[in-house]
């Protein structure tokens, strides 16, 4: 039971061990996706605002082809050269000269006015390449966002089960320590009623030499009685006695046995 009782300790600590770590590393994971997510929140966010000047920069275009832009610029150009040169040698009369004054500066307005749809063109080009990336980053932030949830949700199934055998371990070592303390106190209890059972057989040994020493006292005062009496009658016929009967006719039979028992 103590074997049982140590493996099941020993189990507990390494379940214990890995359930820990296991959390712990559940709970960076849930922090590192937290912080994927946050990003990815930022991207969408830009994402949102990059959109919304694309849609504007396309709503206000009028002329959505880059190259037939850089085709009018060059016409506006050569037609305003043209009236410069017009202005700068041919004799004109006023009226003349004002009208193409007048018509180069509607011509360099227009120029203008192209050469700032051509720079929202180009600012449409760089608006597409940002969104393009952004998507390429929401997607991946996606697919680490979702791996961090499979992981995540993987790990906690494994921590699960790891607090149901930790669980069951725990309710394994209950039970063996019960089952070791109903074991001791039925030694404890075995041990007293042996304890008890050798009391009394030693008491019984006691009695049993008690009466068998009794019993040999009785036999021998009943034979130093007899001896005592031959010896009397010996001594009473004037006969020669020993210096063992003389002891014996003179001494008392408790002394006897005395002297006999050292």
């Amino acid at each position: 039971m103590k074997s049982k009782i140590a493996s099941t300790r020993s189990r507990i600590r390494d379940l214990r061990g890995e359930y820990i770590s296991l959390k712990q590393n559940i709970r960076t994971l849930i922090e590192t996706r937290r912080g994927v997510i946050e990003e990815r929140r930022g991207v969408i966010e830009e994402l949102r605002r990059r959109r919304e000047k694309l849609y504007e920069i396309l709503s206000s275009l009028q002329l959505r082809d880059s190259e037939r832009l850089r085709s009018t610029i060059g016409t506006l150009k050569s037609r305003i050269e043209r009236l410069e040169w017009r202005i700068i040698t041919e004799s004109l009369s006023l009226e003349e000269e004002n009208r193409l004054v007048k018509e180069i500066a509607r011509l360099e307005a227009e120029l203008e006015r192209i050469y700032e749809e051509l720079k929202k063109t180009n600012e449409l080009a760089e608006l597409r390449v940002e969104v393009m990336s952004l998507k390429v980053r929401l997607s991946d932030l996606n697919k680490r966002v979702e791996e961090l949830t499979q992981e995540v949700a993987k790990l906690s199934s494994r921590a699960e089960v790891l607090r149901k055998e930790l669980e069951e371990q725990r309710g394994l070592l209950n039970k063996y320590i019960e089952e070791l303390g109903a074991s001791v106190k039925r030694l404890l209890e075995l041990k007293e009623q042996i304890r008890s059972s050798s009391e009394e057989l030693r008491k019984a040994y006691e009695e049993l030499r008690r009466v068998r020493s009794e019993a040999s006292r009785r036999r021998a005062l009943e034979v130093i009685d007899r001896k005592k009496r031959e010896v009397e009658e010996k001594a009473n016929k004037s006969r020669r006695l020993s210096l063992m009967e003389i002891k014996m006719l003179y001494s008392t039979a408790e002394d006897l046995i005395e002297e006999e028992q050292k």
